[in-house]
């Protein structure tokens, strides 16, 4: 049998560039594409949808590439090819998923027209599974490439790294360029530079630092037997919630600085901007601490502080505590950075540390089916935040005039990771560390 060698700290920087890649195209598209559709950038026309019309097909777009998760996670845990299990599916869905993403900015008809809507509805379907058959393999090389706890943190914690330089390249450097070059310009620029990163992890030979044995379950029998793992679904459970309620925070931020601070378009890169450099400067801490107290604890602190923290973006845009609305501001978006840092880390090892109780289960390794799960859950709960975001926007509405939409995203986001830390306060690690001892 031929010996599986220990990826080095070049592989392990350049496994992290992958995340930088599909956070940068992705991030652009969850920031702008929203407020592309509902206000329009395209001189002398109003809007292209409405927001609640447009919440309902990003839905379904989710819902579709909820769909595909589970289909390519099984078909990566069971492929087999003299380039291993996953590089393949990254191979071939790149330079499609960055040329769809582009496609999305250029609408048929430059009016509110039901050719949009079919338009809109049929590439981000599309889209959405390009991003799965891209990033499920891409997330299932983690565990495999790192097989302790230690070496799971760092590998999570450099993709979180790349992660956190490809979202703030998108939120700062996006506004910039729209002021710049325009809408259209910008997107180009991020399609190329998110496509070289997306093709950098492929430097690394999967077959010499994984194991690539092939599994042999069936579709079914392999989700099901996936969601016996009681400590993948209570984990699983906390982490959908957060992402369900900082989507919805996420999707606001050009409303949040624009709308409530009156800020222009260029401002929500800078204003925003904090928050991912806390974080980046936060990453170390991160790493230290979830190696030292575990990683439910860091986790935990995480979901706590956000629920602390977001209720307070009701009162953006207002005087607190005699500080202006800019300052008040700024000093939220840098405590936002702080349980960021670990949302970026955490979770990723947490499902390669999981993902080792399949063996007990099936006696397979399937760590593609597990970050396809979580894809399949999580894709539906950031299409259920779509159509809450629109509701919201539409009934209590999302102008100067009418801001109370815009306010109640943070309550309820609020609200959502409240149930997040309800059930992830049950996670039970110390069985999860006992296993791993045991193997």
């Amino acid at each position: 049998m031929k010996e599986i060698k220990q990826l080095p700290l070049w592989g392990k920087i350049i496994y992290g560039t992958g995340s930088g890649g599909f956070s940068l195209i992705d991030r652009v598209l969850i920031t702008w594409l929203f407020y592309y559709y509902i206000t329009s950038p395209i001189e002398g026309v109003e809007a292209l949808m409405p927001p609640f019309a447009f919440g309902i097909i990003m839905f379904l777009g989710r819902a579709v590439d909820a769909v595909a998760d589970p289909v390519i996670a099984r078909w990566s845990d069971n492929y087999k090819s003299r380039l291993g299990r996953r590089m393949p599916f990254m191979l071939f869905s790149g330079v499609a998923y960055a040329a769809v993403f582009v496609a999305l900015f250029y609408p048929p008809v430059a009016e509110t027209s039901a050719v949009n809507t079919v338009y809109l509805a049929v590439l981000l379907g599309v889209y959405f599974t390009l991003f799965t058959a891209y990033v499920c393999p891409y997330l299932a090389l983690l565990p495999e490439l790192a097989r302790s706890t230690k070496d799971r943190v760092d590998l999570a914690t450099f993709r979180a790294v790349f992660m956190l330089l490809g979202v703030g390249v998108a939120l700062i450097g996006s506004g910039i360029l729209i002021g710049m070059i325009g809408f259209h310009g910008m997107v180009w620029i991020m399609a190329v530079l998110g496509m070289v990163l997306l093709y950098l992890p492929l430097i690394i030979k999967e077959k010499d630092y994984a194991e690539a044995e092939p599994a042999t379950l069936g579709l079914i029998e392999a989700i099901s037997t996936t969601f016996k793992n009681h400590a993948f679904v209570i984990y699983l459970i906390g982490n959908v919630t957060f992402w369900l309620g900082f989507n919805i925070i996420t999707l606001n931020l050009p409303l949040y600085v624009t709308v409530l601070l009156g800020g222009t378009e260029d401002e929500v890169s800078i204003f925003f901007g904090l928050a991912f450099v806390v974080a980046l400067l936060f990453f170390p801490v991160v790493n230290i601490m979830s190696k030292k107290v575990g990683l439910k604890a860091v986790m935990m602190f995480a979901l706590v502080a956000f629920m602390v923290l977001l209720p307070l973006f009701f009162v953006l845009g207002q005087p607190v505590l005699g500080l202006t609305p800019e300052i008040f501001g700024y000093i939220l978006m840098t405590l936002v950075g702080l349980p960021l840092a670990v949302i970026f880390i955490i979770p990723d090892a947490i499902v390669a540390e999981v993902s080792d109780l399949e063996e007990k289960l099936s006696g397979q390794k399937r760590e593609a089916m597990y970050f396809g799960a979580q894809g399949f859950i999580l894709k539906l709960a950031l299409g259920l935040s779509t159509i809450i975001t629109g509701a919201l926007l539409q009934l209590f509405g999302s102008t100067a005039a009418e801001p109370l939409g815009i306010q109640l995203t943070g309550p309820v986001s609020a609200l959502f990771i409240l149930i997040g830390v309800l059930v992830f306060s049950r996670y039970p690690e110390k069985e999860v560390r006992s296993f791993r001892r045991e193997r």
